[in-house]
């Protein structure tokens, strides 16, 4: 799909450009920041310009798959093609209400990775979840976290004012919604989902591995798994310690296997299994 920029667009580049650093992009739901932020990184891209992009929305990810965070770094022009993340940390549901801290410690985590890769300029796309205090306390907690140097606010009328107003010391920049922007119905957001789902796992097989020594993790905590009942058809974070490799589906476990069907080919390595709130079929 062609981007058809903005007049303002080609303004953000160059401000982007002179203060260089981490910015954040702020918007409710079908406000357009996905679509920002792949014009902003393909301009640039085009200047000769790293540029890492974090994508928070869990229930939305352009970049990575539903219920994760993924980050991707753009070292030349060629990479936007490859519209594929590189890093996942899996977080287990498409409501960002219910990982708040998840979310904050997660996003802060792929935004330390881009700043040791030395990356030039690294942008956060966030959820549309911004009304009320459980919006106000998730963006204020990511800005907090990541310290942003720039702010990207994307609103139609004032929406994010009541989030702004608490910003101090930080560049922040008001846009108004692309032209491009669409409202999608609940109906096409999650045949959006399972469309990444389903691409993902295709091809992929059961693979049973040995319970001695693996973790088991649900809600950022561990848990002993004999103790409680697993839903088969979880959905699940295939873990180096804290570093997801993969997602997995739980088919079911005995005394000393774990089976999880996944399109990883080895589960070699792996030594926690993160377990979350999405079931799938």
């Amino acid at each position: 799909m062609e981007i058809i920029p903005e007049p303002e667009w080609e303004e953000l580049v160059k401000k982007l450009i002179k203060h260089r650093g981490t910015a954040i992009l702020l918007g409710a739901t079908d406000s357009g920041k996905s679509t920002l932020s792949k014009y902003l990184i393909k301009e640039l891209l085009s200047r000769d310009i790293r540029v890492s992009f974090v994508d928070s929305d869990v229930g939305q990810s352009s970049l990575g798959l539903p219920g994760t965070i993924s980050m991707k770094i753009f070292n030349r022009r060629e990479d936007i093609d490859d519209f594929k993340p590189e890093r996942i940390l899996f977080i287990g549901s498409l409501n960002p209400a219910k990982k708040i801290s998840m979310i904050i410690a997660g996003t802060k985590k792929m935004v330390d990775t881009s700043k040791v890769e030395g990356v030039n300029i690294i942008l956060v796309d966030t959820t549309g979840l911004i009304t009320g205090e459980v919006g106000k306390a998730l963006k204020i907690g990511k800005i907090r976290a990541i310290k942003p140097k720039q702010i990207i606010a994307i609103q139609r009328y004032d929406e994010l004012e009541h989030i702004l107003s608490l910003i101090k010391g930080i560049q922040i920049h008001r846009l108004k919604p692309s032209r491009m922007a669409r409202h999608r119905s609940r109906e096409a957001r999650i045949k959006y989902r399972e469309k990444r789902f389903m691409e993902y796992f295709r091809g992929s097989q059961i693979i049973k591995l040995s319970s001695k020594g693996l973790e088991f993790f649900y809600n950022g905590r561990p848990f002993d798994a004999e103790d409680v009942y697993i839903e088969p058809g979880s959905l699940v974070g295939i873990n180096r310690n804290e570093d997801t490799i993969a997602l997995g589906i739980f088919e079911g476990m005995t005394l000393d296997k774990v089976a999880i069907k996944t399109p990883l080919k080895s589960l070699t390595w792996i030594n926690r299994i993160v377990f979350g709130d999405i079931i799938r079929c």
